[in-house]
């Protein structure tokens, strides 16, 4: 027993190590042992184990203190030690996107107007994943685990409910880990947006982050940890009644949020009052308000106003720090984001920040690639930030 609860302290104190030298490296192991509250012998020890474990490199000599005295030998995170694949799996697209261990991105592809069911939707991963495979540059790890974005409900690594395609219980990670042989992660993609968010912006300890794409969904923070609930459903805001006895959800109720203006149901509805046959774009969109086109800014300004309620809700509901908006159409008529704050008139909420999502499009591989990394090293925490991603 005392020899297990050795090992566990042990290990414990490796993650803590590892965990720091990652969020505030370089640094030197007297700063460690400062930091982490342990002992020079114990910081020294693991920092052995780490550097043979090729995750941990000596990168330098810093200066000494106004003591004098040696000069620390400076301790750096290898990012380049494995890499990462990350897939969003939307009911009409797919993306995905190769990244080191500090997120900084090799490759990325997206592709869309295609449609995803359970006959394609294991190939299409690992047609990803052999192009990924193919193209990789050389690591010690090689590749660490494939993060999958699923547009419905999961929980404990398996697919609940997906309400716009037929995915419902569709064992993928089983299919997958015995094609690829490595691990093999799903999550709801709002969650994976939230996570993004706090890898981020680490000084916020309770976010959400409201995705609106084929459905509404929100991803929620308390504490700096994922709240999903008793089943996996909390957080899915398209599914709250707005209209009682309306259009049909397939949740099973009637007149849900998401059935009048998630962005699946806007372009749907942006078509019918233009007469498209083809399905419309977010550019068309823009388009029309430029041209001062009534139907269309009548839309945008009925689905500011819907939108603020639920906001509104989740704020009474949770009364975060902040509330970030993802959303593409958001993105590309940005005064849609004034008029939904415009509407936003409770007092509850004047403190609230509420902001479209900085991370864009990629937010949900982002927190995709976050979750990967943070499996695999077995750590708590991990920070981002945009000048590793972008600037690689």
């Amino acid at each position: 027993m005392e020899t297990t609860d050795k090992y566990t302290i042990r290990k414990q104190n490796e993650l803590v190590i590892l965990e720091e030298i990652i969020k505030s490296g370089p640094l030197s192991r007297a700063e460690l042992a400062k930091i982490c509250g342990l002992n020079k012998a114990t910081v020294s020890e693991i920092v052995k184990t780490l550097i043979d474990r090729k995750l941990v490199t000596e990168t330098g000599i810093g200066t000494s203190t106004q003591a004098g005295g040696r000069r620390p030998i400076i301790l750096q995170f290898i990012a380049k030690a494995g890499l990462s694949i990350s897939i969003d799996v939307g009911y009409n697209y797919i993306a995905f996107m190769l990244t080191y261990l500090d997120g900084s991105i090799i490759k990325e592809h997206y592709q869309e107007n295609i449609k995803i069911d359970r006959h394609n939707v294991c190939k299409s991963i690992l047609d990803i994943y052999h192009l990924c495979k193919e193209q990789a540059p050389p690591t010690e790890y090689g590749i660490i685990g494939i993060a999958i974005a699923i547009h419905g409900v999961t929980l404990n690594n398996e697919i609940i409910f997906t309400p716009y395609y037929d995915l419902n219980k569709l064992n993928l990670v089983e299919i997958i880990e015995k094609e690829a042989d490595i691990p093999v992660l799903i999550e709801n993609e709002a969650n994976l947006s939230a996570i993004a968010e706090l890898a981020y912006h680490s000084n916020f300890i309770n976010l959400v982050s409201i995705s609106i794409h084929s459905g509404i969904g929100a991803g929620i923070i308390l504490d700096k940890e994922l709240y999903y609930g008793k089943n996996g459903y909390a957080g899915e805001i398209g599914h709250t009644i707005l209209f009682p006895g309306g259009k049909a959800c397939p949740c099973g109720n009637r007149g849900c949020l998401e059935q009048y203006y998630s962005e699946k149901a806007i372009l749907e509805r942006f078509s019918l009052l233009n007469r498209k046959e083809q399905q419309s774009s977010f550019h068309q969109i823009a388009q029309a308000v430029e041209q001062n086109n009534e139907e269309t800014i009548k839309l945008l300004k009925e689905t500011a106003k819907y939108i603020s309620i639920a906001i509104n809700n989740v704020n009474n509901t949770y009364n975060p720090d902040v509330i970030f908006l993802n959303s593409e159409l958001i993105r590309t008529i940005p005064s849609l984001l004034e008029t939904i704050k415009e509407e936003l008139t409770c007092f509850m909420i004047n403190d609230i920040e509420v902001a479209s999502s900085s991370l864009g499009n990629r937010a949900i591989l982002i927190g995709a690639t976050y979750l990967n990394i943070q499996h695999f090293l077995g750590i708590k925490s991990l920070y981002f930030s945009k000048e590793q991603i972008y600037n690689n």
